[in-house]
């Protein structure tokens, strides 16, 4: 009988439980040799004040670091919660096995010689995993450093651990061990856990963050990862998160557009897979940052500050006028808000401030508080009492190369920011511009103050506070039932041609020109003279899927004369571009004259599948190359906040003069392709309709070519 998804949860929540917060840790192939990883596990684990048991396994018995040794896990005295697996790859199977059959729930596999490696390598990685899931173990690596907890002492790790390193709230779950090295040493944040997941073979992100969701001593996740393998359990990991006020930040590597696959589509080639990732991470209100620097400070101040302030106005503190309007310029980049005080506030000011100051924000105090740093605790005071005010950034550069009798000039206003902040509910942060942070005396002058490095960080890790809301849910449109004619012809292992394509995107409900297929001089001639001069008209070819490249379009074609030339050319063309290519004719089309080009469109990343492209259109797609993407599904809302993050949504709104564009019905085309997407999105690898003529408001939009690609 199978077990049920609640006891299965069980079962998954205890093995995690035993990986990440064991009471007993059995280490195979224990060894005083001081290059082997076991020998740092358990110098580790013994300075580290581990609480729980440490059992070491070794052939040959003995004493290990003082701790008897058994001869094999079988011959121990009781069942670990844990083996820590300490020998090479070749043989690290047969004791994982050993270990799962005598009932241990988790495992760390050091060794490197797995799915990094080549064939040899990925069928050893996929015996560890069938191992792992039918005997429902937890394991971290392999190829990795392993974990460290450092409430418990659990440090299942096999690198140097620093005594320095201080508890706190941030858990640090990492793919790559170099990077969890650099981030958990850097003496800024104190950390609950250190993950170096390695391959991740059986457990990866999802499940270190679900049980990291229900850590008390955890407030914030971060996590390097070079990959999501499982979006599906990523999200439900991410709910947990969510649920229990969390916050997770995400540091992702292969992020570069060499990572980036394109298609045929223009939508392929405009949105890559950094961003699906993106996509993918604002849908489950994960803090993506781009830099190691913007991690550390981001961390450090959500470490500090979980709840996100009630006002978002910022208000910039300084001692020089050019010093706070340059952190002002990087703001405004950031999307900060930086708000004109209040009339009160500027009155308050003006009556502490020398009469030569200028009460405004940004605020320059002048030198006055150098002299007087009780006039620095008004300011923030006065400051904070502003009714537009939700953080505070006093940016105070000391320089870390000052000499000891300049740097004591800056502690006064040091200890007022951090005497402040310890006294108030409202943000403030002691700022650096400089990412080298502030001389050491002025930092030990801020102990209990937030202080953060480096100006556009800083102001970024800000704005991710500022910003901090759970995930809009996105309502999923009614999903129309699949056609079979279309399912086959999606199917078939064919091209769509453009009619196709457009009739595909008009039976779900998408507006498109009056068209008929033409296949001689003369049915060109009488189509245009019915549809009515001037017309479009385009070569048909399933193996031409950009015709103007293939000198296959004509626009405004104005006379029957003109129709029955305009079809001979783009014959002849289409057949000395591709001799090889099937044409069936050409499409006489309706011409739409007037509106904003749009490029509307669907790319395909794995794992996360469908995503939706929108962005300026027409011949400028590839000049301005700006669109915005998200996942799939669209709703209205969601459609017109895409359309508003680019340089169409200016066009749109009616751009030097010209009439506004019905971006209601842009908007409504989007949720009928998302909704498309929903019946038909498992045989489709791409659509790209460019352009889309948005007319005037309240004309509608309409769809003038359209590409297809369907799934291989």
């Amino acid at each position: 009988m199978a077990a049920s998804p609640a006891t299965k949860t069980a079962a998954q929540t205890a093995s995690m439980t035993a990986l990440m917060a064991p009471r007993s840790v059995a280490i195979i192939g224990a060894t005083e040799r001081a290059d082997a990883s076991s020998s740092f596990v358990m110098r580790n684990l013994m300075a580290q004040s581990f609480t729980g048991r440490i059992l070491p396994v070794n052939p040959k018995g003995g004493e290990i670091f003082g701790h008897r040794a058994a001869t094999s896990l079988t011959a121990l005295d009781e069942v670990p919660d844990v083996a820590v697996i300490c020998i090479a790859a070749e043989r690290a199977n047969a004791a994982l096995s050993e270990a799962a059959g005598m009932g241990v729930k988790a495992a760390v596999i050091l060794a490197s010689g797995f799915a990094e490696t080549g064939n040899e390598g990925r069928a050893r990685q996929t015996e560890l995993v069938e191992i792992a899931e039918r005997h429902g173990m937890a394991i971290c690596g392999p190829n990795c450093l392993g974990l460290f907890n450092l409430n418990s002492g659990a440090a299942l790790y096999s690198s140097t651990l620093p005594s320095s390193m201080k508890r706190g709230p941030l858990a640090l779950v990492s793919h790559s061990g170099a990077s969890a090295i650099a981030l958990a040493n850097t003496g800024r944040i104190g950390l609950s856990h250190i993950v170096s997941s390695g391959n991740s073979a059986a457990t990866d992100l999802p499940d270190y963050i679900g049980w990291l969701a229900h850590d008390e001593a955890t407030s914030v996740i971060g996590i390097v990862a070079e990959t999501v393998r499982d979006p599906d359990a990523f999200r439900t990991a991410m709910e947990a998160v969510h649920a229990s006020g969390k916050t997770v930040i995400v540091l992702r590597a292969g992020r570069s557009a060499g990572g980036q696959r394109a298609t045929a589509a223009h939508t392929g080639a405009l949105a890559g897979s950094n961003e699906a990732y993106g996509s993918f991470f604002r849908q489950t209100g994960v803090i993506e940052v781009p830099t190691m620097d913007d991690f550390i400070e981001t961390a450090t101040l959500l470490s500090a500050i979980n709840a996100r302030p009630a006002r978002k106005g910022v208000a910039i503190v300084g001692v020089s006028g050019g010093g706070v309007a340059h952190v002002a310029d990087l703001a405004d980049e950031a999307g900060l808000d930086v708000p004109a005080l209040s009339a009160n506030t500027v009155t308050t000011l003006r009556a502490l401030l020398p009469p030569f100051a200028s009460p405004q924000n940004p605020l320059d105090t002048t030198g006055v508080v150098f002299a007087d740093a009780s006039i620095y605790t008004r300011v923030l005071e006065t400051v904070a009492a502003d009714p537009s005010i939700g953080v505070i950034v006093a940016a105070q550069d000391a320089p870390a190369g000052l000499d000891d009798t300049t740097a004591a000039e800056y502690l006064g206003i040091a200890g007022a920011v951090a005497a402040f902040q310890r006294d108030r509910d409202i943000p403030t942060v002691l700022m650096s511009n400089l990412s080298g942070g502030h001389h050491p005396a002025v930092r030990a002058a801020a102990d209990g103050a937030i202080v953060l490095n480096g100006t556009r960080a800083s102001l970024a890790a800000i704005r991710a506070l500022l910003d901090k809301t759970p995930p809009r849910a996105v309502e999923a449109g009614v999903m129309p039932a699949p056609d079979r004619h279309w399912t086959a012809l999606l199917t078939s292992g064919q091209q769509l041609t453009e009619r196709e394509a457009k009739a595909f995107c008009a039976a779900n409900g998408m507006a498109i020109p009056h068209e008929v297929l033409a296949t001689t001089e003369e049915e060109a001639a009488e189509a245009a003279r019915s549809i009515g001069f001037p017309v479009v008209m385009k070569v048909e070819s399933p193996d031409l899927p950009h015709k103007t490249e293939a000198g296959g379009v004509r626009l405004g074609v104005g006379s029957e004369r003109e129709a029955r030339s305009a079809f001979h050319d783009i014959m002849r063309n289409g057949r000395a571009f591709a001799p090889d290519a099937t044409i069936h004719g050409v499409v006489v089309q309706e011409m739409v004259s007037g509106g904003v080009e749009v490029l509307l469109g669907l790319a395909r990343h794995e794992p996360f599948g469908l995503g939706m492209v929108v962005g300026v259109g027409g011949v400028l797609v590839e000049l301005v190359a700006e669109t915005a993407f998200e996942l799939l599904p669209v709703d209205r809302t969601l459609a017109l906040e895409m359309i508003g993050r680019t340089k169409l949504g200016k066009l749109l709104a009616g751009y030097r003069g010209a009439p506004a564009a019905d971006i209601e019905a842009l908007a409504t085309m989007m949720v009928q392709l998302s909704d498309l997407a929903s019946a038909y999105g498992e045989h489709i690898e791409a659509i790209d309709l460019n352009p889309v003529a948005v007319l005037p408001q309240g004309q509608g939009a309409r769809l003038l070519d359209a590409l297809v690609i369907p799934r291989s």
